[in-house]
């Protein structure tokens, strides 16, 4: 539910060790050690990267951020009354030569403050550093624990930290700034001599213990690096083994498992073209171009952009992946669209404006909408805008229902028509054929609004009905969600999902719509969530 964040390497860190970094999910990076990559097996190596997933999903990269700022803003006290008490005593050499008894009073209380602020700022970084380490070692172990959710596989991330713990080996980072961050590395990546105090990370032996309880002390070498990734929770009904492709989309929440052979085959062959721009930005528009045709030979219209400004090589590479993309369900299409990401951010700013206006040429070119084709353009410009400096990091402005209740019940109607009226679903809206129903349709909209705690005496929301000034809203309804405090945000998505299980049966492109809705909120959500 969040797109593939960019991945760096410390080439010169030899330690094994990681980090994750951002304030939100869209502009989220991770980090490896030289070591790291080195060490670990591919089979290990998964779990130290689902650790770092789940600090991005957690949001305890803002909190560490957030720790970092407020220490550096402790620390400043403490550098302030070290550069009164120096300056104060340069003057009071020169004013002790001229003889000035007034100013010699002055400067000395501008010792003794300074020395008072000296002291508070290094009692304040002591407890800061306390408290800091204290947050920290809670959180690994949820990280861990969720590195077991995400992987499906206890050994990964436990062989990883059996490998750390071994006598050779270490997750130290010599870099002097290292203890400054030492909170966002996946080990221990500073020691001091007072370790039990200042630890950012519980003990290895500790939190291989909570990972595999029968665990006899043992830890492991580093082991050559296989040839292929063994991936016992990546494995098909019949016992053979997935590709790669595959099994991350798996990992991802993809049911990989229940696609055919020849679906398989188009999955693998995109999932390999769009890690490179101009097949990524085809993939998109193809996506877009086929609206939501899908399981059959494509013998539409082929895709030919506008000659003005046009991208060379972008028609031949649009038309090829979709032979592909029209065989690929329409759930599993967003979450390749995510994996496309990476290669989205390495145009420049000219070609992603380009870019952007193809989308709006691809959606505008029938004059209908469909909500899955505003779904799929917010979530590719909500990241990308953020990532080209387009827009700003968003600041809480609403923590009420009331004060985007508007918003909300615009979505929950298009969601609950496109997700229950037998003419609409998966087909584009004519305007005249809906009237606010009494049918399934006002069933799950009224189901998903039971969720919303409105303030008694507030008029109940009831069903709009969907037509092209509403569906036209929606990008600017969804803008606004995402200005809503994280608690609003859970209540606002948790009344989604039970809009689309209402009926019982939650498609792939229903459970996908509020996947890519909660991508734009910055509240990412897996797709095993859904109980249906």
């Amino acid at each position: 539910g969040m797109p593939v964040p960019e991945v760096y390497l410390l080439k010169n860190e030899k330690g094994i060790n990681a980090f994750a970094a951002g304030l939100i999910p869209s502009d989220a990076v991770i980090g490896l050690t030289q070591g790291a990559i080195d060490k670990l097996t591919r089979a290990q190596l998964p779990g130290v990267v689902g650790h770092e997933f789940s600090h991005i999903l957690n949001g305890d990269m803002r909190l560490n951020l957030r720790l970092m700022m407020l220490l550096h803003g402790v620390e400043f006290i403490g550098l302030l009354g070290r550069l009164l008490t120096s300056t104060s005593r340069t003057s009071h050499r020169s004013s002790f030569s001229s003889s000035s008894r007034s100013n010699s009073k002055s400067q000395g209380a501008l010792i003794l403050v300074g020395l008072v602020l000296r002291l508070l700022g290094w009692f304040g970084v002591v407890f800061g550093n306390v408290i800091k380490a204290a947050v920290s070692r809670q959180r690994e172990f949820l990280a861990d624990a969720s590195s077991v959710q995400f992987t499906r596989n206890p050994k990964a991330i436990g062989d990883a930290l059996k490998v750390i713990g071994a006598p050779a080996q270490s997750s130290r980072v010599f870099k002097e700034e290292s203890s400054e961050v030492s909170h966002l590395f996946f080990g221990q990546a500073f020691t001091s001599r007072l370790n039990l105090l200042f630890a950012t990370h519980p003990p290895i032996e500790i939190r291989i213990k909570k990972i595999d309880p029968q665990w006899n002390g043992d830890f492991i070498a580093p082991l050559p690096v296989p040839e292929r990734v063994v991936d016992e929770a990546g494995r098909s009904l019949n016992g053979e083994g997935l590709s790669e492709s595959l099994a991350l989309l798996m990992a991802a929440g993809v049911a990989i498992e229940t696609l055919s052979e020849s679906t398989q085959a188009s999955v693998e062959k995109v999932f390999e073209k769009i890690h490179e721009p101009l097949s990524a930005m085809a993939f998109i528009l193809a996506v877009l171009w086929l609206e939501e045709k899908e399981g059959v030979a494509y013998q539409g219209e082929a895709f030919k952009q506008p000659e003005k400004n046009a991208v060379k090589g972008l028609d031949d590479a649009v038309n090829d992946l979709l032979k592909e993309v029209v065989f690929i369900t329409l759930g599993s299409r967003l979450a390749l669209v995510e994996v496309a990401m990476p290669a989205l951010k390495s145009m420049s700013l000219p070609q992603y404006r380009q870019f952007e206006s193809t989308l709006k040429w691809v959606m505008d070119r029938d004059q209908q909408q469909t909500i899955y084709e505003l779904s799929v353009y917010q979530l590719v410009t909500h990241y990308l805008n953020r990532y080209f400096g387009l827009t700003k990091a968003k600041r809480i402005k609403y923590r009420k229902i009331t004060q985007v209740s508007i918003e909300v019940q615009l979505i929950m109607s298009l969601l609950a028509y496109y997700g229950h009226d037998e003419e609409t679903q998966g087909a584009k809206v004519a305007p005249e054929s809906l009237t606010n129903s009494t049918g399934l349709v006002s069933r799950a909209f009224n189901k998903g609004m039971q969720h919303i705690q409105l303030p008694s005496g507030v008029q109940p929301l009831t069903l709009l009905e969907v037509n092209d000034a509403n569906k036209a809203l929606f990008l600017k309804a969804a803008d606004k969600l995402s200005f809503c405090s994280d608690p609003l945000k859970v209540e606002i998505l948790q009344a989604l999902m039970h809009c689309v299980e209402y009926d019982g049966v939650v498609t792939d492109t229903e459970k996908e719509l509020v996947i890519a809705i909660a991508a734009t909120l910055d509240t990412p959500i897996p797709r095993i969530q859904f109980s249906k």
